[in-house]
């Protein structure tokens, strides 16, 4: 049987990243109508997804979600057509069931084959596919390493333009984001998320109510000089920093509420959707509630909120890590 294809990267403009070290997908290859298989490779060292400082034994999970980002953009460019120029929205996006044992770092870079199964085309009056949305299974070897699901919808880019200038009015903002974008806020010690390095931060502000409620509150921190969330232009919060504010705030209560005993937390399932367009120039507030623990596990529900109103919203379930064999 066919395999697909480890040995180069694809083209960056497919999966719309300006740098070439941040393209995961290697290639793909049909099985059928609905099925196809995406290589992916997850790089040893990373400055964004190899920055824990209580799981640096694990690869982050997070890149999963990442891959399977990257892979609906190329797609809907190879698969569906969509020209260059169209934007993409990512709707809801997730991961399940991530599995720490087959996450363990080697000593060589670890290929995965992303099995992906389309489960809807989005069509418009025309019939035209207009989105689309997958399921994937993270294949390392025979270790299915996580499932994931990820759903986005495209639009041209005039239709794109107006969508963000008539929401930038209701807003009672400018038409348009000025050239920068506001300098982010102090952030909150990196110690209290599990990172290493204070500018994968994206946290500032954080609250923590001492009861049983579990309930955190933060600021997000908008940086658009952070070389991986903001690897090139974007003028509104980008999807994955949504999710990295959700995974952080989730640590930072689970660990302040004893439901964890430390940051040190490995993310084993996220899901969000998304219902809103984040500005940058407007203050973002994140919000987490704890909704179960037993000092191994914690599930938090997770919300971003700008001007009163949902931006996102979802789920996050953090673990405890083991002694799963890996280097560190």
């Amino acid at each position: 049987m066919d395999t697909v294809e480890f040995s180069r990267t694809v083209p960056r403009e497919l999966v719309h990243r300006s740098s070439i070290t941040e393209v995961l997908v290697t290639g793909a290859l049909a099985r059928d109508e609905d099925t196809l298989d995406v290589g992916v490779q997850i790089p040893r060292s990373h400055a964004f997804y190899r920055d824990s400082a209580g799981c640096g034994h694990l690869y982050d999970p997070m890149v999963l979600v990442e891959a399977a980002r990257q892979t609906l953009i190329m797609l809907g460019h190879d698969l569906f057509g969509m020209p260059f120029g169209t934007k993409f929205i990512l709707r809801e996006i997730a991961l399940h069931e991530a599995d720490p044992a087959a996450l363990a770092v080697s000593v060589v870079p670890t290929e995965v084959v992303l099995r992906c199964h389309i489960l809807r085309r989005f069509r418009d009056r025309t019939g035209s596919v207009r989105g689309a949305r997958l399921r994937y299974s993270a294949m390392i070897g025979d270790h299915v390493a996580a499932t994931l699901e990820c759903g986005m919808s495209w639009v041209p880019p005039e239709q794109w333009q107006t969508m963000r200038e008539e929401g930038r009015i209701a807003l009672g903002l400018p038409p348009h984001l000025g050239i920068q974008a506001p300098e982010p806020p102090p952030r909150i010690k990196e110690a209290l998320v599990d990172r290493r390095d204070t500018a994968n931060v994206v946290l500032s502000s954080l609250r923590v109510s001492p009861d049983a409620a579990g309930t955190g509150t933060a600021r997000l921190v908008v940086d658009t000089r952070h070389p991986v969330l903001f690897d090139h232009y974007v003028d509104h919060v980008p999807g994955m920093l949504t999710l990295e504010s959700f995974r952080q705030l989730g640590i930072a209560t689970a660990a302040a509420t004893g439901t964890l005993p430390s940051a040190a937390a490995l993310l084993t399932g996220i899901s969000v959707r998304f219902t809103a367009i984040g500005e940058l120039d407007l203050p973002v507030t994140c919000e987490s509630v704890l909704l179960q623990g037993d000092g191994t596990h914690a599930v938090l529900h997770t919300t971003m909120r700008q001007e009163g109103r949902v931006i996102a919203a979802g789920e996050v379930r953090l673990t405890r890590p083991g002694t799963e064999a890996g280097t560190r």
